[in-house]
């Protein structure tokens, strides 16, 4: 990955060759800092002044996606007119369509089960948190011991294998999450998006720090710009920033120029 910094004059003047610049912003690590709970990761008045900017202006399109429920991220960031996608992908939210969701009704009251079965397990590790996210369950152990983190992982192996509700094992920063099984992801969401906007002459830009966003990086590969918060050798992305202070200033240099 090139530093993005180094390439900026670069990157601004394909920029100037774009109709439109259709903005995805991941939130958790991008937008705001990682902290140890994630209720505790706001947006500043800076940043969301600066995404109010940018949406307001007819050159830009604006989406935020996020591994949080699609409610949790519209209440968190709250500005109207953008795209919102939740649960990595597997909700879409667009200010013409409304709300749309991928996985079918009945993986919710398993994963409430499970939810129940895994915080009475789990009741004794010190730092656990079970984020009950509507479509995904996310158990968090940033804050555990890490000798405590494999029976951790082993609890949730074996609740997916005794599960009804054909569902899969992800990770992130920190967390592991039990998930349907499904073909959406950041990547078909975000192709998904550009397919319901004109896209001739629209630039996409993808801005993300975790291995979800691996999956949008890999489809926007050959049409966008893709830019990694933090630093990841293997990352698909083919720029990086090193965190989400510069993704600010970067964002805040666009909105300078244009």
């Amino acid at each position: 990955m090139d530093y993005l910094f180094d390439q900026t004059e670069k990157i601004l003047a394909r920029f100037k060759t774009a109709n439109r610049i259709f903005f995805f912003l991941d939130y958790d690590g991008t937008l705001t800092p990682i902290v140890s709970h994630p209720e505790k990761a706001t947006l500043s008045k800076e940043t969301r002044a600066l995404l109010l900017a940018l949406k307001k202006s007819p050159k830009f399109l604006l989406a935020i996606v996020s591994g949080r429920s699609l409610k949790d991220i519209r209440e968190l960031v709250g500005l109207k007119g953008v795209y919102y996608v939740g649960n990595h992908g597997l909700e879409i939210f667009t200010p013409k369509r409304g709300t749309k969701t991928l996985v079918p009704e009945k993986v919710v009251p398993e994963l409430g089960r499970i939810r129940d079965r895994l915080n009475n397990q789990l009741k004794d590790v010190n730092g656990v948190l079970i984020e009950d996210k509507g479509w995904i369950l996310a158990i968090h152990y940033r804050n555990v011991d890490l000798r405590q983190v494999p029976p951790i992982f082993m609890a949730l192996k074996q609740e997916i294998k005794d599960s009804m509700v054909p569902l899969c094992l992800g990770h992130g920063k920190m967390v592991f999450e039990i998930r349907p099984q499904s073909t959406g992801n950041k990547g078909t969401a975000v192709l998904g998006l550009l397919d319901q906007v004109n896209q001739d002459g629209v630039l996409p830009i993808y801005i993300g720090d975790d291995q979800t966003d691996e999956d949008a990086f890999k489809a926007l590969k050959k049409r966008g710009i893709t830019i990694f918060v933090g630093f990841l050798s293997n990352s698909l992305a083919k720029y990086y920033v090193k965190d989400p202070s510069e993704v600010y200033q970067f964002l805040k240099i666009i909105k300078k120029v244009f």
